[in-house]
């Protein structure tokens, strides 16, 4: 009878391959962007929880982030539309003027008795139009994006103009109640809502991340921005030259959502709402790590940039600097980040 000998068993973790893969994710220079996008949001919640904290109220506190999604809520739904269109490559700069166009269709009709539901649903259709005409542009008449969303926004502030041309109070009952919807969590001081554009921006927030990273259609989306006219993306069964268009009716339907959402705001309609509206957008996307030339780019990251956008706005506000410097701050970090991507871009050539 011979002994039978046992080798000890040497414990297994999965600890290191999951700490080697965020390691390695953490290093891949496609994540730079929005890494230091993050890493810049989180310098200004330090600063300004060093330099705007009390003694018996917080700087970061769910009151902060509720006030800059109150008032960001339509800013966030037009640059996700933008994220689909810049990562595959393209731009859309009929946004502004639809957010415009689409508050004073909201407003006329309601004047006239339409009924809400009916107005809400022309709204977001009057964007989806839009963003259908520029796609259609794109795609079929070889039309540079840059020209055919550009004629999308004379077309949308010509419309708005020929509507009207003072700014109409929105009155509507019904409107009205949904734009003053909100809940309250919290006590004295540090009361704190969520409202409805900012649950209607959560909605398309998450719908965006669904479509963008987990579907045939987001996979497309990448391989148009690939930069050879989506030959890869075509000869691996997708359908790159659909995907183009519809990435401009995603845009426009966003933009169609953001306008009633502006509508519910500022509850009015006014033909010059919106103005540069479109390059707040861009911005906010290309801070949250998309990069410009297509093919690299995240929604959550878009989320980062948007949150990051309106930090400074508070942090300006904070220091009573005139709103120009808005401006000059935000361009400052857009410079930085868009010469970070020409780098990374020219390393991975």
């Amino acid at each position: 009878m011979t002994a039978q000998t046992v080798s000890p068993q040497v414990p297994t973790t999965r600890s290191g391959p999951r700490s080697a893969d965020v390691r390695r994710r953490l290093l891949d220079r496609r994540y730079l962007p929005t890494a230091g996008t993050v890493a810049a949001l989180l310098l200004l919640l330090v600063v300004g929880q060093l330099r705007y904290s009390t003694d018996d109220r917080s700087f970061i506190s769910m009151r902060l982030f509720s006030n800059l999604f109150i008032d960001n809520s339509y800013l966030l739904v037009l640059a996700i539309g933008m994220t689909f269109v810049i990562i595959s490559g393209g731009i859309d700069l009929s946004v502004g003027g639809v957010v415009a166009l689409v508050g004073l269709v909201v407003a006329k009709l309601l004047l006239n008795g339409v009924p809400l539901p009916v107005v809400l649903v022309v709204g977001v259709l009057v964007g989806t139009a839009v963003g259908s005409l520029i796609g259609v542009m794109v795609q079929y008449f070889r039309i540079q994006p840059f020209i055919a969303s550009l004629a999308g926004l004379f077309l949308a502030r010509g419309l708005a103009n020929m509507i009207g041309t003072t700014s109409i109070g929105i009155k509507d009952p019904g409107f009205e109640k949904l734009a003053s919807w909100k809940i309250k969590f919290g006590e004295r001081p540090d009361i704190w809502y969520v409202n409805l554009s900012m649950i209607v921006a959560a909605v398309v927030l998450l719908a965006a991340v669904y479509l963008l990273h987990y579907t045939r259609f987001g996979r497309t989306v990448y391989g148009l921005g690939a930069g050879d006219g989506g030959q890869a993306a075509g000869l691996m069964g997708l359908r790159p030259g659909a995907t183009k268009m519809w990435v401009y009716v995603v845009s426009g339907t966003c933009a169609g959502i953001g306008g009633i959402l502006f509508a519910f705001y500022t509850k009015s309609g006014y033909n010059l709402s919106g103005v540069g509206m479109e390059l707040d957008a861009i911005a906010s996307v290309v801070i949250g790590g998309a990069l410009l030339t297509g093919g690299v780019g995240y929604v959550l990251g878009t989320l980062a940039g948007v949150t990051l956008y309106g930090l400074i706005l508070v942090v300006c506000n904070r220091e009573g600097l005139e709103p120009w410097w808005n401006r000059i701050l935000i361009g400052a970090i857009l410079l930085g980040f868009v010469l970070l991507q020409r780098v990374l871009v020219a390393r991975r050539r």
